[in-house]
């Protein structure tokens, strides 16, 4: 009898197999811990050096023990693997497209319980590699024709089982307020509330994001949000957004207050594009005329 081909060893080790998987202990697996536990075990199980991550691949999935989800971002198929596809979260999903991803924005606002709003996207950031920064001097000029175009949104995004995911890829903050729960990594309240300020379009706009404040209240620490503002250093003085949202959702007048320690020297927008709008002299910030109805 000749000697057994590589699937005939998978299926002698399959047990031993399993237990491998589950010892990897997380509930979403990528290429690269797939093959990490193929090359692991493989003198132990007896696998020639001709069976692939491919073939490894193949005998699991035919065999149940994983199955694959295949995520087509627009310049990148991404695909993870499950071993419970019953109990698959999208959140853990999400935060398996990168080694430091994390929930961010509106999908951070929800998972904060700062929103009764059903939120059909999934935004998840991946923080860019460290840059050198460019000098530029802000205009006026520069803020104005900034804003009155529409907000520049990723088309980075993947559908699975009709939920869109955004794989964002932000500025490196050195993940700047990121916490983590499980398998879930997720900005903090404070940097939560500064990113939907940043970029309402991805927390519902500016009314909801107006809403995320309110719940906030009490929760969040201005104190540390003034602390992360000053460490992320934005081009734009969205400290002038902020301190408005912080003024509006009723936030104590000390806390407020910590906003104008910033410079306030040039006019800023709330939102782009805005059609109707009405100024506010303390945060020399254009905003929606509806917000005063």
């Amino acid at each position: 009898m000749g000697r057994p081909n590589k699937f005939q060893i998978m299926r002698l080790f399959k047990e031993e197999i399993e237990i491998a998987l589950n010892e990897a202990n997380h509930p979403i697996l990528t290429n690269e811990d797939m093959l990490g536990i193929l090359e692991a075990h493989r003198s132990e199980w007896k696998l020639p050096s001709s069976a692939t991550l491919e073939d490894f691949l193949y005998f699991l999935e035919q065999h149940g023990k994983i199955k694959g989800i295949t995520l087509d971002f627009p310049k990148k198929k991404m695909v993870r693997y499950t071993q419970n596809p019953a109990d698959l979260s999208l959140l853990e999903l999400a935060c398996s497209l990168g080694k430091t991803a994390y929930l961010s924005h509106y999908t951070a606002a929800f998972y904060h319980d700062l929103t009764d709003n059903i939120v059909k996207t999934i935004y998840v950031n991946q923080e860019q590699s460290v840059k050198a920064s460019q000098p530029w001097t802000l205009t006026q000029e520069a803020i104005d024709q900034a804003f009155a175009r529409p907000m520049r949104e990723s088309n980075n995004v993947a559908v699975h089982d009709d939920q869109k995911i955004v794989l964002l890829n932000g500025k490196n903050t050195g993940n700047l307020g990121v916490q983590q729960e499980e398998h879930i990594r997720f900005s903090n309240i404070e940097r939560t509330l500064i990113d939907i300020a940043v970029r309402p379009e991805y927390a519902g706009g500016a009314f909801e994001v107006l809403e995320i404040y309110k719940r906030a209240k009490g929760e969040a620490s201005v104190n540390k949000l003034y602390s992360y503002l000053k460490k992320l250093e934005h081009a734009y003085p969205y400290h002038q957004s902020i301190g408005f949202y912080l003024e509006r959702a009723g936030y104590k007048e000390s806390t407020v207050r910590l906003m104008e320690k910033f410079p306030i020297n040039l006019d800023f927008h709330l939102a782009y594009q805005i059609q109707d709008s009405h100024y506010s002299e303390r945060w020399k910030l254009h905003y929606p005329a509806s917000m005063d109805s």
